[in-house]
């Protein structure tokens, strides 16, 4: 038995400052279209909310656990965006609607959301696109270190944004900067593999998940 330290010369040690596109929820018909969702300042945390449940022996073995079983995730993303785009109002709403106001309880609406690396789109913020398997930035084909931070993307196939606070800032310079923090909330995607009916991380090509609708 050898064991061997890893080169860490050649291990990604930063994701840098993420960017989040969205769709009405892809079910995996048709091509998937993202939007830009806008622009963000600050941290972009993807919480898994994973729940474990283990077996304990309290009474002989103490607090350890003898067995555990994965029972699933509740994710949630949360995220700083500028909020003063009136555009944005409607999308980052539960209802689609940036009012309020019904007779009756609603269904969510319902939303495809992905988190990427800034750094994936280039200097020149270039054009990310897939088909027929493969990837490519302004026409070329990903570089290795591109691929690497594809590796690092995070598709959450269904869910719904909760509303934002709003505030109307006074002040001078940054105070001024219409910055609030929303949450999408991740649902259970029965039209995905199993496995990924929650999320996919990567390259979802790779798990059978074909962006362009294909078997």
């Amino acid at each position: 038995m050898a064991y061997e330290l890893r080169d860490l010369a050649e291990i990604l040690r930063s994701y840098g400052r993420g960017v989040l596109f969205y769709a009405n929820r892809w079910d995996r018909t048709g091509v998937l279209t993202l939007t830009h969702l806008g622009d963000t300042e600050g941290d972009i945390a993807f919480n898994p909310g994973a729940a474990v449940s283990g077996l304990t022996l309290p009474e002989v073995t103490g607090p350890a656990m003898h067995e555990a079983d994965y029972e699933g995730e509740n994710p949630t993303v949360e995220f700083p965006i500028y909020l003063a785009d009136p555009a944005l109002m409607s999308v980052l709403s539960p209802t689609g609607s940036a009012h309020a106001g019904h007779t009756a309880r609603r269904a969510v609406v319902e939303r495809t959301l992905v988190l990427f690396p800034e750094a994936l789109f280039g200097a020149d913020r270039e054009v990310l696109a897939f088909a027929a398997g493969d990837w490519t930035l302004g026409g070329s084909p990903l570089t290795g270190a591109q691929l690497a931070l594809l590796d690092a993307s995070v598709w959450l196939w269904r869910g719904f944004f909760n509303r934002p606070s709003r505030r109307f800032l006074g002040g001078a310079g940054d105070a001024r900067k219409n910055i609030e923090s929303t949450t999408f909330q991740v649902m259970h995607a029965p039209a995905m593999p199993n496995g990924h009916h929650l999320y996919t991380t990567g390259d979802p090509f790779t798990v059978g998940i074909d962006l362009e609708g294909g078997p």
